[in-house]
């Protein structure tokens, strides 16, 4: 590969990648997760702390935001700008732990770092209000100071692997899987890095570590953390759902009408980089690549056994630290030495047509008509508009869930008629604190049958995005495609339909409104 071409086109891939960043910012609400971090910065600091002791991450990021929105405003674009800057900043150390990595491969570097800078998935967490791209960032930053104290062993490396652990801990405490990878991989050969000294400043280095953090997160773990592990509503990690991951990794979500097709692409690339991986290691020990290999399985496979045994933590988007690795490993499948000249074709022409195919639906991610595994995202402000105009002072706007509920309430403080959670939900995201900052309550279903006579709009989610009225009297739960917690919603529907009389319905945007008098 021309060496002037190695040189300047990683800086081309940065500036592409920041270029695809900061596209669509604002084109899109925040969703609940979002709202959750903008309602977080706008308090005082004891206040956000308050309310961070019920959330299942730590403050670092909610604190950082604050900062941040009262440097630049509070504008939805303005509350995604803060994720770029380490999404962007990923690229750049991808580049650098793949020629650490990979040295005698410049391409295979590259391409991890195009996939970096392209890829749906490493855009939409750059760009969300949440802390995942911080998350990859000091993931990667850990990475490369442990690469370097593994050959130099010099202090200043531990110093930096140290700072980078603490900036990812307190922000997302997924964290602590991919150090405990770095530091599990050491006892592979602990022989020689015990002879090196290295491995004592490794422990040195991870006491110290968790000693920091430990002491920045103290309040949290010891007063919080029953509560912490009750509001987890992962499920236990399947071979589908890992599956998914390779498929995420590339395309982060895709429209449903090719979604069989980019499945069926990224199981191939996976298959085919698999394969050849797998006969590299079986035919001769290359320790860079296996240390690779440990980099993306590592970390994915103790989050996988903390999920059996303890609670499950699997989620697509907290393993974006291992998207990199894994991206790393399609350049050398395609740039590894081969007898025949034209063995990469193998691997470039699936991944190539991934990529392609990944691209296409930027626009659709960009505008949030589709979104990741797990992102419940509606036109909240679409939806609060329609409320305004047609409902009247007596009126009460409920929610059958909170993720429904909060960007409403976000985006139409103050709004007439109130808007209420309902308390029955069984897989709640919120909590009092919350509701109070935000001048509101749970309705019970019971206090509601008692005590209100006027008209209720029911809200509930579902697949259909479309903004049509619905024409099915009374409204059918049967026929009706639920986003998520179909029993709940199915139920609570048709406990409406019993107890209020039905007058219309409207979907708008993933959100479906009934009207019923009282």
């Amino acid at each position: 590969m021309p060496s002037q071409l190695v040189t300047w086109l990683p800086y081309g891939l940065v500036g592409l990648g920041l270029l695809m960043r900061l596209v669509g910012l604002g084109a899109r609400p925040l969703w609940f997760d979002e709202v959750i971090s903008a309602v977080y910065a706008r308090q005082d600091f004891p206040t956000l702390l308050q309310l961070n002791a019920g959330d299942n991450h730590p403050p670092g990021y909610y604190l950082a935001l604050k900062i941040w929105l009262g440097l630049f405003g509070t504008d939805d674009t303005v509350v995604r700008l803060l994720s770029v800057g380490p999404g962007v900043v990923s690229i750049w150390l991808v580049w650098l732990i793949g020629r650490r990595l990979l040295p005698n491969m410049p391409g295979a570097a590259l391409v991890a770092t195009a996939l970096t800078a392209l890829s749906p998935f490493q855009i939409y967490f750059s760009q969300e209000a949440r802390n995942y791209s911080i998350l990859e960032m000091a993931v990667l930053l850990a990475t490369f100071f442990w690469l370097r104290a593994l050959e130099t062993n010099r202090w200043l490396d531990w110093l930096g692997l140290g700072l980078a652990g603490v900036l990812g801990l307190v922000c997302n405490f997924t964290t602590a899987f991919y150090l405990a990878g770095l530091g599990l991989f050491c006892l592979f050969r602990v022989d020689l890095y015990w002879k090196r000294g290295v491995f004592q400043r490794l422990l040195l280095a991870g006491a110290g570590t968790a000693l920091v953090s430990g002491l920045l997160l103290l309040p949290k773990l010891t007063s919080r953390l029953d509560t912490i592990k009750g509001n987890f509503w992962i499920p236990t990690p399947t071979f589908p759902i890992v599956l998914r991951t390779f498929y995420s990794f590339i395309f982060g979500a895709t429209a449903p009408d090719r979604l069989l097709i980019a499945f069926g692409l990224a199981v191939v690339v996976l298959a085919i980089v698999g394969a050849q991986v797998a006969g590299a290691l079986l035919t001769r020990l290359e320790t860079t690549l296996g240390l690779t290999v440990w980099l993306v399985f590592g970390p994915i496979s103790l989050i996988i056994i903390i999920s059996y045994f303890f609670q499950p933590l699997y989620l697509d988007k907290a393993l974006i630290g291992c998207a990199p690795f894994y991206y790393l490993l399609i350049g050398w499948a395609i740039f590894r030495p081969r007898r025949r000249r034209a063995g990469w074709i193998l691997a470039a022409i699936p991944a190539g047509l991934a990529l392609l195919l990944a691209l296409v639906d930027l626009p659709a991610i960009y505008s949030g008509q589709i979104n990741p595994a797990y992102i419940a995202r509606y036109d909240a402000a679409g939806v609060s508009q329609y409320l305004r105009q047609h409902s009247q002072p007596d009126d009460l706007i409920i929610s059958a869930t909170d993720i429904s509920w909060l960007p409403l309430v976000y985006y139409n403080p103050g709004l007439l008629p109130p808007e209420f959670p309902i308390k029955e939900y069984p897989y709640p995201n919120i909590f009092p604190a919350l509701l109070d900052r935000l001048g509101t309550r749970y309705a019970s279903l019971a206090e509601l049958d008692q005590h209100h006579s006027g008209r209720i709009w029911l809200v509930l989610e579902l697949n259909d995005p479309a903004n049509r009225e619905l024409s099915i009297t009374p409204l059918d739960p049967a026929r009706l495609d639920w986003f998520h917690s179909p029993e709940w919603q199915r139920e609570t529907l048709l406990r409406f339909n019993r107890q209020h009389k039905y007058q219309s319905s409207l979907i708008i945007d993933h959100l479906l409104l009934v009207l019923f008098d009282g």
